[in-house]
């Protein structure tokens, strides 16, 4: 499939009549905000037509910034998640981003996560992590942190902090 039909693909699964496909195909910044803006019916069938962009860092860009933007949002992430885990699974970059933003959302809500799962992620999760929990996990980033700014966070002195994320899954 060339690059303007995928972009009619997408487009009809967003349902957007007034799109100019050769802007979009001429220009993958544009073609990555327009990923980003879309208001799909079915969030999994999106994705995965996003993955399938004939040019692979736009389409993983776009699908980690749909994610990202999702799971700032909070309640319902989980479940959502779940739903569009399956089209994402291919994709090693977007499937470990999904996963590290389950691992936050569970760390905020104060479910038990896996001490595996804490060492796997990655900086960017760890120092998220690092900035916004407390009690055992906090006491495990201080000695198990993967980089000493992880590790140095974890020494910053803080009020009760607040969670950031409201998570109802």
């Amino acid at each position: 499939m060339n690059l303007l039909d995928h972009i009619a693909a997408v487009a009809e699964l967003a349902e957007c009549t007034g799109c100019d496909h050769r802007a979009l195909g001429a220009d993958p910044a544009r073609r990555l905000a327009w990923y980003r803006a879309a208001d799909p019916a079915d969030e999994a069938e999106f994705l995965a037509a996003v993955l399938r962009d004939p040019d692979p860092a736009t389409g993983n860009a776009a699908a980690i910034a749909r994610i990202d933007d999702r799971a700032q949002r909070g309640p319902g992430f989980g479940r959502w998640a779940a739903r569009v885990r399956p089209a994402v699974a291919a994709a090693e970059p977007v499937a470990a981003r999904l996963a590290e933003w389950c691992l936050l959302h569970d760390a905020f809500a104060g479910k038990p996560v896996s001490p595996g799962a804490v060492l796997a992620a990655s900086d960017w999760a760890q120092r998220r992590l690092a900035a916004a929990v407390d009690g055992e996990l906090l006491a495990f980033l201080a000695v198990h942190g993967r980089t000493r700014r992880v590790r140095a966070l974890t020494r910053v002195p803080r009020p009760v902090r607040s969670r950031r994320l409201a998570c109802d899954d």
